[in-house]
């Protein structure tokens, strides 16, 4: 069947933000109808229900919208990427931290159905993990190793064992920071290689970014852009828990930078490998699952300049 060229497909997560994405369906509908916004809106049941119509949606619509969270985000970007489709992409903000929206100011249901009725695009970088010369992930945002990657998968757990703490975002993720202190999972023996500068240290963090936000609006990377062809790095050496939960404090305005314990890196690929094997979280979630994540002694993160034309 063909679609009308001006019709955008918005795939809706209902299981975003913990589930109160379901509550927001209806306003979303109602804004949509209101800004004229044409429009085809389909409920995934899955991720791979969600996988399966990006791919099926990013050959018949000139433009797809993402109605979830970051890592409702970073599922369509990797099967777009993946795919090549030549397709606009926008983003509907309805999880819990929704970082990737608020760095394009997209961050409210009003903001994202204008962006949507303007029509305007940019082009933007995404980056990519690899290993041994396969590509995971592509991604917006950024990605995690160290603390970011522990916290996410202690959130996934008890979601589904206590799922109204984990609805406590904030709360759930102090616990998740002290489970890995006490458990001394941090700070973890890396070695970082970027344009040709080499890291050798012990960091309870280690965030490769696209953008400058993290953890929910913290201006982890103040100099990061989307669109610069480069990833910024930041690394969080070992410091005990009550001097993160400072540095974490003064994130939230950027006031980090300058902190001896905070270091910057630039570059458009980071080579990251330990003697131990680590876990990594791409917006939102850890590779191979919160269950069963995966354990790396090396990856490479590198930057795709100009892959997505982002609606905005």
């Amino acid at each position: 069947m063909t679609v009308p060229k001006d019709r955008i497909a918005i795939l809706f997560n209902p299981s975003a933000g913990k589930g109160k994405a379901l509550k927001k369906r209806n306003r979303l509908e109602r804004l949509l109808k209101e800004w004229e916004v044409p429009f085809d809106l389909m409920v995934t049941a899955s991720e791979e229900n969600l996988r399966a119509l990006t791919r099926e949606c990013a050959g018949r619509y000139r433009a797809l919208a993402g109605a979830g969270g970051d890592s409702t985000f970073q599922i369509m970007i990797d099967e777009i990427a993946r795919s090549g489709a030549n397709v606009d992409f926008g983003l509907i903000a309805l999880g819990s931290s929704n970082d990737v929206a608020r760095e394009f100011d997209l961050h409210g249901l009003e903001k994202a159905c204008q962006a949507l009725k303007r029509g305007r695009t940019r082009p933007i970088d995404l980056g990519s993990i690899e290993h041994d010369g396969k590509i995971l992930k592509y991604f917006i945002g950024q990605a995690n190793i160290g603390l970011g990657a522990l916290v996410n998968r202690y959130v996934e757990e008890i979601s589904g064992k206590r799922p109204r703490l984990a609805a406590f975002q904030s709360l759930a993720g102090t616990l998740g920071i002290l489970r890995s202190y006490r458990r001394k999972e941090v700070p973890l023996h890396l070695t970082v290689l970027a344009d040709g500068q080499r890291r050798d240290g012990c960091y309870v963090v280690a965030n490769f970014s696209n953008i400058r936000f993290w953890a929910t609006g913290r201006t982890l990377s103040p100099s990061a852009r989307p669109d610069d062809g480069r990833l910024d790095g930041c690394l969080i050496g070992e410091c005990s828990f009550l001097r993160l939960a400072h540095l974490a404090f003064l994130a939230r305005k950027g006031r980090h930078v300058g902190a001896p314990e905070v270091e910057f890196l630039r570059a458009p690929a980071f080579e990251i490998s330990a003697e131990h094997g680590f876990e990594v979280q791409v917006d939102g979630e850890v590779i191979g699952g919160g269950r069963t994540p995966l354990l790396f002694k090396n990856i490479l993160v590198r930057t795709v300049p100009q892959a997505l034309r982002l609606i905005c």
